[in-house]
């Protein structure tokens, strides 16, 4: 090996361990924000554009989550109240914690849009 070669590989191996990785702090990853948030109110809107609000009482690591309390929401409003309910993670899209009310629907706003007009 020529001198100026192995020059350049400890340069180069010290160069990559002086680099900055960018990591997220653990206490801001998702699942740690949402386990944080188990006890609280949740806003979860699903792939077919239902939404369930409710208590988390519970999450994995797969991000499926139980609800107590949950009721479900559509774009016309209050579809039902549940009690216990399960949803599993690959069907949510996002998921709003500390969520205080339940979802605005199209139809309240259009009357607090018409009332706007008046």
């Amino acid at each position: 090996m020529i001198p100026s070669q192995k020059l350049l590989i400890i340069s180069f191996s010290a160069h990559i361990q002086n680099q900055k990785v960018s990591t997220v702090e653990p206490s801001k990853k998702p699942l740690n924000v949402l386990i944080k948030s188990v006890g609280g109110n949740v806003l979860i809107n699903l792939k077919g554009h239902n939404e369930y609000w409710g208590k988390m009482t519970r999450i994995d690591g797969y991000m499926n989550i139980m609800l107590k309390g949950a009721k479900e929401y559509d774009q016309n409003g209050l579809v039902a109240n549940y009690g216990d309910v399960f949803i599993r993670g690959n069907n949510i899209v996002y998921i709003c914690v500390d969520s205080q009310s339940p979802p605005q629907t199209n139809a309240k706003q259009n009357n607090i849009d018409n009332d706007d007009d008046n």
